[in-house]
């Protein structure tokens, strides 16, 4: 009997010992206890701009030659009406935990302003407007060639998810979030497939490659717009077949030194060895000026400093709903009136605006009638129910600058 409570004893020891390094993994810079922690009110906004202690990352370095916008500063006083409610631009800001907040009207910054000890050096994490880098990336393999059609299978480039819910889904209903994939993304929900994601490939070491290839299809693709960020992951898959390179170096090839950003950029990835692929979906992770330059490149057609790096009309193609079922308020899954087309959505009434997004209140906003693109940082946990408000106040900004 006293052998086996001694038995007992033993086996429980070292399964107690045995989850004591699982939590903490002292052999690993990233522990599980650190990742589990990201949300925690008192640690998220420090979290959110320093995203290389939570999780691995690889460097997308600066531009050999930089480029600052010009500056014409101005105070922005701006009201507006929401819910019935005269509301203003400083307390909007407050309630939503900006971190960051950037107005450039004709190319030059009207307005930049840092919060919650934030300042302009600072990487801000976008988490989903990573997004609209990666479908930016995925219009040049077009216009190289790299990529003949957005209306070949993805499969044809990235044979590895054939056996998926990928299999023959064309490139064009992954950019449009229509790939009919099963995924469900609640951020909510400990067990969704989105949290599962980051447990699968950042505390129990699966690649990210790998947990692509488990999704099955839950409809034909093409038919309803269901935002699932895996469908950007294959994307991402895509762009490092066609280019032979990781998705780090091709940003920063492609868009970080031609666009001359000022900062060093990190994207997180995978895993901490030489082979860690970006999470591309999300965790691009950049000072705010740097984000900003996205949108008026867009802005701009595609054309900067007098180079055109990506054609006027994927800027057209890929900034406006190109089916019904894409249009705001036309899914069956509640976006908040938005629509989308590739990974850029639209708000309500829209009249060529467009923003790319990011859960807690991430935004990089163009107007391009009114030469205007603002771009804000947050720590909102109420970012959904504060997003038709955040889409009312840009529009505020946007007809207060009118001349």
């Amino acid at each position: 009997m006293r052998n086996a409570i001694f038995g007992l004893l033993g086996i429980l020891t070292i399964a107690i010992l045995g989850l004591l390094l699982f939590v903490t993994q002292p052999w690993s810079d990233y522990s599980p206890l650190a990742m589990n922690s990201l949300f925690a009110p008192d640690k998220r906004v420090e979290n959110f701009r320093q995203m290389e202690r939570v999780f691995p990352y690889r460097t997308v370095k600066a531009a050999a030659a930089p480029f600052s916008f010009p500056r014409a500063e101005q105070p922005l006083e701006v009201t507006y009406n929401f819910n019935g409610e005269q509301r203003n631009l400083n307390e909007f800001l407050a309630r939503v935990t900006a971190t960051g907040f950037l107005v450039i009207k004709y190319g030059r910054i009207v307005n930049e302003q840092y919060f919650q000890g934030a300042d302009a050096q600072s990487r801000f994490t976008s988490w989903s407007v990573a997004k609209s880098f990666v479908s930016t990336l995925v219009g040049m393999a077009l216009d190289e060639g790299k990529i003949k059609s957005i209306d070949d299978p993805i499969t044809r480039y990235v044979p590895s998810l054939a056996g998926s819910g990928y299999n023959e889904v064309p490139i064009r209903h992954v950019l449009q979030m229509a790939s009919g994939v099963k995924f469900d993304e609640i951020y909510g929900d400990q067990f969704s497939d989105i949290n599962l994601f980051f447990y699968k490939t950042l505390i129990f070491g699966q690649r990210a490659d790998d947990v692509m290839a488990e999704y099955g299809r839950a409809r034909p693709s093409g038919e309803v717009f269901h935002y699932i960020s895996i469908n950007t992951q294959a994307l991402g898959m895509l762009l490092r077949a066609v280019y032979d390179k990781p998705l780090d170096k091709l940003l920063e090839e492609k868009l970080w030194q031609p666009l001359g950003m000022e900062g060093d950029a990190l994207w997180n990835v995978d895993s901490q060895g030489a082979d860690g692929v970006a999470l591309v979906f999300c965790c691009l992770n950049a000072q705010l000026r740097d984000y900003a330059k996205l949108g008026q490149l867009y802005l701009q057609q595609g054309r900067w400093q007098g180079e055109q790096l990506i054609p006027q009309a994927w800027v057209q193609e890929a900034t406006k709903p190109g089916a019904a079922f894409l249009e705001p308020g036309a899914s069956p899954y509640d976006y908040g009136q938005r629509g989308y087309q590739y990974q850029w959505w639209v708000p309500p009434n829209y009249e060529r605006e467009y923003f790319a997004a990011g859960v807690w209140g991430q935004y990089i906003y163009v107007s391009e009638k009114d030469n205007l693109v603002i771009t804000r940082t947050s720590v909102d946990p109420d970012f959904r129910e504060n997003m038709a408000e955040t889409i009312a106040v840009f529009r505020a900004i946007r007809d207060a600058l009118r001349e």
